[in-house]
């Protein structure tokens, strides 16, 4: 059964991969924090905080409760999470095994 679950696991990342994906990372959080507190959620609201940020690549899977979210570090890797009104959770990692920043829908 855990084997199953393998293509969620995330790859290492790089000490480079992971200090370039700081700065993004705390910009792309301080953004969607203020969507969180306005109640301005949305799938569309949260690829805007990443574009705004130069990130590319985003998946997300949701909607105005709460979003998932994954997008292409700069220099690899991913910064990824979550965000409803009541949590925001932005982290820096490696790809999952199955390529990607997010499972895809389905798994």
């Amino acid at each position: 059964m855990a084997q199953n679950e393998r293509y969620r696991d995330r790859v290492e990342l790089s000490d480079e991969s992971r200090d370039a994906a700081e700065k993004p990372a705390a910009d792309v959080r301080a953004a969607l924090e203020a969507l969180r507190t306005s109640g301005g959620i949305s799938v569309d609201a949260v690829e805007e905080a990443f574009v705004a940020q130069g990130l590319i690549d985003i998946q997300t899977i949701g909607d105005e409760r709460a979003v998932a979210f994954g997008a292409a570090a700069p220099e690899g890797g991913c910064i990824y999470g979550e965000v409803s009104a009541d949590m925001l959770s932005v982290e820096i990692g490696g790809v999952i095994m199955d390529g990607g920043c997010l499972p895809a829908v389905g798994h």
